[in-house]
């Protein structure tokens, strides 16, 4: 019966380090929240009348090099997705999450650091049963040569394709079931990447401020610049798979289907959540102050 029912975790857990694109001190603090809350985030730097932010396809604000989330009313959080995969890893239906600084923290890179904290603290059983997206039919969305496409499947399967031709990254595909504790260990743990001649660019946009070799992977042709060799000699595809299933766990349910992701990215994977959301009907959750009544 626990594993159809509702979860949130136990007891508050903090976690705080650098921001990637900020390069600020970022903290977070993930909090219990009540059956059929949902996951949302506080601002809490934010001078807005309303800090809520739902945890929402509805609410993705930005998806450059990052998923970004917005209420409409001047609060935002951005670099959610390894977090929110993090959560989707654990099984965490419910939470409230404080956020201190314009961004969760990068931590390593991963979301491994996210799963451990998650887990040390435990998860308890709620009164709720757990939603699920059953898919019944074939769906998807398309953009040139990349694409997401699921289909109806009794279980959670991932199937995601990469290519960087001109780098050590090069052609990438694997195949992995949701289901599986050691399929999810593999995508936890498996960190951000780009390439050297991006970096300065990206900077000059305003990104990966807080960027080094400590929390990305940075490979400059067919080099590895980090002095520590790849978690996983897949980790370049793993990782795209670790932000696609943070990203579709703004539908705030996990889906029960197949899914084949070609050269996947936030735009595309937001994109998809929303066609999703759209599809199923899947209402954009409470942000005003009852859902904190309802997680108090």
């Amino acid at each position: 019966m626990d594993a159809v029912q509702q979860r949130t975790i136990k007891a508050p857990v903090e976690f705080a380090g650098v921001g990637l694109h900020s390069g600020a001190d970022c903290r977070v603090v993930v909090r219990a929240a009540a059956a059929n809350a949902g996951i949302f985030f506080r601002s809490m730097d934010s001078s807005g009348p309303n800090n809520l932010i739902a945890a929402s396809a509805d609410n993705v604000a930005l998806t450059d090099h990052g998923t970004s989330l917005s209420n409409g009313e001047g609060a935002r959080v951005s670099t959610v997705e390894h977090l929110m995969a993090a959560l989707a890893l654990v099984g965490i239906d419910n939470a409230a999450i404080d956020v201190f600084g314009p961004e969760t923290p990068i931590l390593d890179g991963s979301a491994a650091l996210f799963v451990r904290g998650l887990s040390d603290v435990g998860t308890r059983v709620q009164s709720a049963g757990r939603r699920e997206i059953v898919i019944d039919e074939v769906l998807s969305v398309c953009d040139g040569d990349r694409s997401i496409i699921v289909e109806p499947f009794d279980g959670f399967s991932l199937d995601v394709a990469i290519e960087f031709e001109d780098c050590l990254i090069g052609r990438q595909s694997l195949s992995l079931h949701l289901d599986q504790p050691c399929d999810k260990a593999r995508l936890a743990k498996s960190r951000t990447f780009c390439r050297l001649r991006e970096v300065e660019s990206l900077r000059g946009a305003g990104l990966i401020r807080g960027g080094s070799l400590e929390n990305s992977i940075v490979v400059d042709g067919d080099r590895l610049l980090n002095p520590d060799a790849l978690r996983d000699p897949e980790e370049f595809v793993l990782h795209k798979g670790l932000d696609l299933i943070g990203d579709l766990y703004l539908l705030g349910a996990p889906i029960r289907g197949s899914i084949r992701a070609a050269k996947p990215g936030h735009a595309l994977n937001t994109r998809f959540a929303l066609m999703l959301a759209r599809y199923y009907g899947i209402a954009l959750p409470a942000q005003d102050d009852s859902v904190l009544r309802a997680s108090a």
